[in-house]
């Protein structure tokens, strides 16, 4: 029996559950596709080889002097070191103690180096440089595994069963590039290896197997990033690899239907719950692949063209907190930086001037290898047609807030053209969104440029973190972030425990939603209702937020404010001085205040968050705590 989307359950935040058709991709059988790779150009690919030694100098003569004595000097630093190890202590210490960077580093670091030997190589070639790149493919060509111990979860990696996993799929697409580019220079046996190595660890699993987790949706669970990533990974790498059409049009038609079920997951405004980093990994890498398919089809088939895609590409317009800063919801950082080449290409196709703006901003990444994908990217990054110096200002949002209605985002600010405004960001959603953290309700107060009233943001990423202890981590409770805590209990995870949205405003002068979060709580809570406004004013700049209790049984009644800032408590007023700027939150009169402390572990480092409960002084049948933000 086929599945209806009422059967798949498309969570409430989905383009798909109001507007099925929006993620749809132009519909092509393999016997179509084949017919057209058959038909598409032999010079497909968008990256010269070494051999068209005029493009590669037209390359250099846009990049500079300067930047390409930069690129080759890094390129040539790796002559002569020796290649970091990866040692079976390194993978096994993650099944040991939870530690994912022993290995992790040095797997970087390998694939950085073959992104600058292959850039420094391209633009100046050398054979010093070209001796180091075999030596790194032939090492990594020699990995047990491709993918990462976190993902594979094995105390020792089978390599007669590989894992496809992001790293393992974007290792395949990069030395299949790689292999492109260096081919008229590269020993056969060299292009021997890496064909035959991405075939046996990728290409071939992913034909064979329809079981990976990430490949398809299911009821009950949604795809993320991942599904755009591996099928990139893939079926990227297959493109430039596979030789029998036939094959690689099945390839193909299989990842196209796996990047419809990845777009049918985007809220139907474009935004999505795994946040602003996620997006360009994530839809990056869809656009990517779509890249090369319409290359390789010889621009026939185009999966841009879907309706919901061009609303994705202007998240990062639309997402904005202020005019250079994002709100970090999910497992996002408050630093947030896209890829410019991937800027540069959705702007210019759907004619979207700012976010090719952005391109030149420094919230545009250049440095594809810092990325992880060094190769695909340092590659996308060379060859974009780049203009300016990076240093331009950010173009100024259109309206004074962004709503999104799948996500219940509303992205509030006193000023569009002033960094150091006002500004709000507040989210209902559900707790089983992607990267899920329990924070039904939770936001964001900035001012001064500094978020004062914060999301923690990314833990530090280990074992525990993606097992079932997740919610005992401070930055993935409710606990950790700025909600409610009625009767003392928090919110759990799952789609059951969500918000709906009673109303929302958006005028000139006043910005508010309200939020009925009843669901957000299981039953322990003994609620009636909760519900909770958060309201930003323009006229005399300020942020009220007011949760209104009822219980089924008396009880406490209790919201949160958590902050990395400076904290004093005087009667009614909270006090908050952070590194640059300073903010009062004003309490009920008769509301108990209590601070708790905490050091947390976030993938930026370590730091000091600081929780304020402001709470009702007795047990009550009902309440309404309101407390008003104000920036000094």
């Amino acid at each position: 029996m086929a599945f209806t989307p009422a059967d798949r359950k498309f969570p409430p935040d989905s383009v798909a559950a109001v507007e099925p058709d929006a993620a749809r991709l132009p519909r092509a059988n393999p016997r179509e596709v084949a017919y057209l790779l058959r038909q598409a150009p032999a010079a497909w690919p968008q990256f010269a080889t070494v051999a068209d030694r005029a493009a590669w100098q037209a390359i250099a003569d846009r990049l500079g002097p300067a930047e390409v004595e930069r690129l080759v000097a890094a390129a040539t630093a790796h002559v002569g070191e020796p290649i970091p190890e990866l040692r079976s202590s390194q993978w096994r210490a993650f099944v040991r103690t939870g530690d994912r960077n022993g290995y992790q580093q040095p797997w970087y670091a390998r694939r950085n180096a073959l992104a600058d030997l292959l850039i420094g190589y391209s633009l100046q070639p050398d054979e010093q440089l070209l001796d180091a790149i075999v030596d790194v493919v032939w090492a990594v060509c020699e990995e047990t595994s491709w993918c990462f111990p976190a993902h594979d979860r094995k105390e020792f990696p089978d390599p007669a069963q590989p894992v496809v996993d992001l790293f393992a799929s974007l290792t395949a697409v990069g030395l299949a590039e790689l292999a492109h580019v260096l081919r008229p220079v590269l020993p056969e046996p060299v292009v021997t290896r890496i064909e035959n190595s991405v075939q046996e660890r990728v290409i071939t699993p992913y034909v064979e197997l329809d079981t990976w987790h990430w490949m398809y949706a299911a009821p009950g669970r949604g795809l993320n990033n991942w599904t755009a990533v591996c099928t990139f990974g893939s079926a990227g790498a297959a493109c430039y690899l596979e030789r029998d059409e036939d094959r690689l049009a099945t390839i193909l038609c299989k990842a196209a239907r796996s990047m419809e079920e990845y777009l049918e997951g985007f809220d139907p405004d474009g935004g999505t719950s795994e946040g602003t980093g996620y997006w360009g990994f994530g839809f990056g890498s869809f656009c990517q692949l779509a890249d090369i398919v319409a290359r390789r089809t010889g621009g026939t088939w185009d999966w841009l063209t879907a309706p919901i895609v061009r609303r994705v590409a202007e998240f990062p317009l639309r997402s904005r907190l202020t005019i250079d800063s994002w709100p970090n919801f999910s497992d996002s950082d408050v630093d947030v930086h896209f890829a410019g080449p991937l800027l540069l290409d959705l702007g210019r196709r759907f004619d979207l001037p700012d976010l090719r703006a952005v391109a030149d901003t420094p919230a545009a990444s250049w440095d594809g290898s810092s990325g992880n994908s060094a190769i695909t990217g340092m590659l996308r990054s060379v060859h974009a047609e780049r203009s300016g110096t990076g240093e331009s200002a950010l173009p100024v949002p259109t309206e004074h807030s962004s709503w999104f209605s799948g996500l219940h985002w509303l992205l509030s600010r006193v000023d569009s053209v002033d960094p150091n405004t006002l500004a709000v960001a507040v989210k209902g959603g559900h707790n089983a969104e992607m990267h899920n953290q329990n924070d039904i309700g939770s936001l964001i107060i900035r001012s001064g440029g500094e978020n004062l009233v914060v999301d923690p943001g990314r833990g530090l990423y280990t074992r525990d973190y993606f097992n079932q202890h997740r919610y005992e981590h401070f930055v993935n409770r409710s606990f950790g972030h700025s909600v409610p805590r009625p009767a003392g209990v928090e919110q759990e995870p799952g789609a059951r425990y969500h918000a709906e949205v009673l109303d929302l405003t958006r005028t000139s002068d006043v910005d508010s939603v309200r939020y009925d979060l009843t669901s957000a709580y299981p039953e322990s809570a003994q609620l009636r209702s909760l519900h909770r406004t958060v309201e930003l004013h323009r006229d005399d700049p300020q942020v009220r937020v007011v949760d209104e209790f009822a219980f089924a049984e008396p009880a406490v009644a209790e919201t949160a404010f958590v902050t990395f800032a400076a904290v004093q408590v005087k009667e009614n007023v909270v006090s908050l001085a952070g590194d640059r700027a300073k903010a009062t939150l004003e309490v009920p009169a008769d509301a108990v205040v209590e601070l708790h402390d905490e050091k947390i572990a976030l993938s930026s480092g370590p730091a000091d968050v600081t929780r304020i409960a402001v709470r009702s002084a007795a047990t009550v049948g009902e309440a309404t705590l309101a407390v008003t933000y104000r920036p000094e």
